[in-house]
């Protein structure tokens, strides 16, 4: 076998990429297949096949043992064999399996605690704007507050109606003058939705899983004379702003529609329990729960059942208060400054009525 065969033959081409899938280069595949063919060689055997000169050969041989693909035979000359291939890919898939575990458990918990860099980008006409509120739509899993015009509304209604039917929770707040009230109410009659309205508004936004954003200036959203313009926030910090803004509209917006509360359910977003809990928070109900958060004073996470005993909402400080076993705790949300856990979830296990 020359070096041709080993470049030409069509087997062994595909032999050296796998080799090489496998973690070998392509000159270690060469002596590799080569020793499998031809069996345990010197390293003056050996060169009669590869072009190679002697000290890449001695490289390429010390790789490959301490890849675990050959073995060295101690003698005078010193001599190559080939490890058994069916050992070489058992134990590469070993090596695979480990590092895959290894890599992934790392990548999860680095995606979990990154923070985005801030991308602010300008949405210069009201396509644009329209598009990137669709994209974030699509885009969003859990959570979706959205604060628009009825004209506005429109462009966004298909994605949006899908969203809901995919189990997504929706606040969906309007403003302006010219919006016809009884005909939201029967449009969400059937849907299990949030839809408020509120006047004079505060801007037109879609905010997906409180983490990006599309906002645009209301004094632009109601102006349909000018060349409207916005902005895409692909940053959780931003978007949070927003967020809170949001809300504070949304707690003196007047009801359309509402959610139906029960148990089990859970919820993503602080301000959204919050919200729900303003509806039935009476002194009258025991809401008992389970809180997943973090501990805002050390970043340990946070677990326990325990029961919703106060709701505070009236001020720029928005919380809870959760009683367990082990002691009672103020809940904030994302960012949160001053309480004791900011949460991540929430799940109402159970809704009773106080004897």
């Amino acid at each position: 076998m020359t070096d041709a065969d080993l470049g030409g033959n069509p087997d062994h081409a595909n032999i050296i990429s796998i080799l090489q899938d496998l973690g070998l280069t392509e000159n270690e595949s060469r002596v590799y297949i080569l020793l499998l063919e031809y069996g345990s060689m010197a390293a003056q055997d050996i060169l009669r096949y590869v072009p190679l000169r002697q000290p890449q050969l001695y490289d390429i041989t010390s790789s490959l043992e301490r890849k675990g693909f050959i073995n060295v035979l101690l003698g005078r000359p010193k001599k190559y064999e080939a490890l058994d291939p069916e050992a070489v890919v058992e134990a590469r898939e070993q090596i695979l399996s480990r590092n895959r575990r290894y890599f992934l458990t790392w990548a999860n918990r680095a995606m979990e605690t990154r923070r985005e860099t801030t991308a602010l980008i300008n949405a210069k006409n009201i396509r644009s704007v329209i598009n990137n509120s669709i994209e974030l739509i699509n885009e969003t899993k859990k959570t979706l507050e959205i604060e628009t015009t009825q004209e506005l509304y429109s462009y966004i209604r298909e994605p949006l109606l899908r969203k809901i039917g995919e189990g997504c929770r929706v606040e969906l707040l309007f403003f302006g003058q010219e919006v016809d009230l009884s005909a939201f109410k029967e449009q969400f009659r059937d849907l299990d939705i949030d839809v408020r309205y509120v006047m004079p508004g505060q801007f037109f936004t879609v905010i997906s899983d409180e983490k990006n954003s599309v906002f645009m200036p209301r004094s632009v959203a109601m102006n349909t004379d000018i060349e409207r313009y916005g902005y895409v926030i692909r940053d959780k910090d931003m978007s949070w702003f927003i967020t809170h803004n949001f809300f504070i509209g949304w707690y003196r917006g007047n009801e359309i529609k509402s959610h139906s509360i029960g148990a089990p359910y859970t919820y993503y977003s602080q301000r959204i329990l919050i919200s729900d809990l303003r509806r039935i928070f009476n002194g009258k109900i025991r809401i008992r729960g389970v809180l997943d958060g973090i501990m805002r004073s050390t970043g340990e996470h946070f677990s326990s059942d325990g029961e919703i005993t106060d709701i505070n909402s009236d001020t720029e400080i928005i919380n809870f208060t959760f009683n367990t076993e082990n002691g009672r705790y103020t809940v904030g949300g994302y960012d949160s400054q001053i309480e004791d856990v900011m949460m991540r979830s929430f799940t109402i296990t159970s809704l009773e009525q106080r004897n």
